[in-house]
């Protein structure tokens, strides 16, 4: 008798969730997986409802126009929610409540710090297991550094700089998350800036103090078609330099070096095994893999709502920060986290 496969069901039907077949996208990872099925999809709209049904082979009986009623008829382990950011709370919440093992929620985790510890409390208090999908944490590379940082490699890390492009929620959150990653510190104050883009979610950045002495500068002013990526990792052993656009990787011991300003160097060499040109089609097999592993195995994900939740407050902090002028303490105490970042990905 062949295992039963793990039955998958997405919220939202946008290119993200998999409209237009797109391959790289959450059905499209989990199509990849031999013990998944995607049985079902929901969203409010009817047209795009229908065309991701089609596309992916969806029966007409499990396309639902509410998630609840997915939910309560489809059967579902595990749910990828990739709704607009404004709409993750509500699809997460009533999740837990039905019941669904595992929950994969687009990054960020939701737009205020009030909604994503709603989220966290529901899903703790229905023994479900909330994922957030900031995905490089499920790339085997990305586990091979934090390992060497892990390791010693660095020594005690003193200051990361992390380079990426606006919108600074919609996509500084991958900066901010895995800073927050690789170093396993604790944000503990921030300040930060916006820049003049009259919009929710605008570009900006700042600096982020943490537990350990570990200070994080944050910069995602640059627009999309502006994008460099690229984090210098500095301890008091060593530096970490890496860019996913260039496929540059290096890990630099500080060594001594009579003869040199202050008599030592970085001695910059390649880090092995690491990808040479920038691909994103396994960003999502290697998500939607973590999903069906954390049933399997029964286990935390690398990447929890209470991560997703740190990575949040600290963009959120920004944004207070720019407005008043002031430092903002971490975690936001109740009534600042209620301040929304209506982001739209846009």
């Amino acid at each position: 008798m062949s295992k039963a496969k793990i039955r998958v069901g997405i919220v939202g039907a946008g290119p993200i969730g998999g409209l237009g077949g797109r391959p790289n996208s959450h059905a499209g990872a989990y199509r990849r997986c031999e013990d998944a099925e995607l049985v079902a999809i929901a969203d409010i709209n009817p047209v795009r409802l229908q065309q991701f049904g089609d596309e992916w082979e969806i029966a007409p009986e499990h396309r639902y126009t509410t998630a609840a009623d997915m939910y309560a008829r489809a059967g579902l382990d595990v749910v990828s929610v990739t709704t607009h950011n404004l709409y993750h709370h509500q699809p997460v919440i009533e999740a837990a409540e039905a019941g669904i093992k595992i929950i994969m929620v687009e990054k960020p985790i939701a737009i205020s710090a009030e909604w994503a510890r709603k989220m966290i409390e529901a899903c703790n208090r229905h023994g479900c297991r909330l994922i957030v999908e900031h995905t490089r944490r499920f790339l085997p590379y990305y586990r091979k550094l934090k390992q060497m940082i892990a390791d010693g490699a660095i020594g005690q890390i003193k200051t990361i700089s992390t380079e990426g492009c606006r919108p600074l929620l919609h996509n500084g959150t991958h900066n901010v998350d895995l800073a927050f990653y690789l170093s396993g510190t604790t944000p503990q104050r921030v300040s930060g800036f916006l820049n003049a883009e009259t919009v929710a979610d605008p570009g900006g950045g700042g600096l982020i103090q943490c537990s350990n002495g570990v200070h994080i500068f944050v910069n995602c002013v640059a627009e999309r078609r502006e994008w460099f990526d690229q984090v210098v990792m500095t301890g008091a052993g060593g530096r970490i330099h890496f860019s996913e656009r260039t496929g540059v990787w290096e890990y630099g011991p500080l060594i001594e070096a009579p003869g040199e300003p202050y008599n030592a160097k970085y001695d910059f060499q390649p880090i092995p095994d690491m990808p040479q040109s920038f691909e994103s089609s396994g960003f999502f097999y290697w998500a939607a893999r973590e999903s069906l592993d954390c049933l399997l195995e029964d286990r935390e994900s690398v990447s929890t709502g209470h991560d997703g939740l740190k990575a949040l407050e600290a963009i959120t902090a920004m944004h207070i920060s720019h407005q008043t002028g002031a430092w903002v303490t971490l975690p936001l105490p109740t009534g600042l986290d209620h301040f929304e970042i209506r982001s739209t990905g846009k």
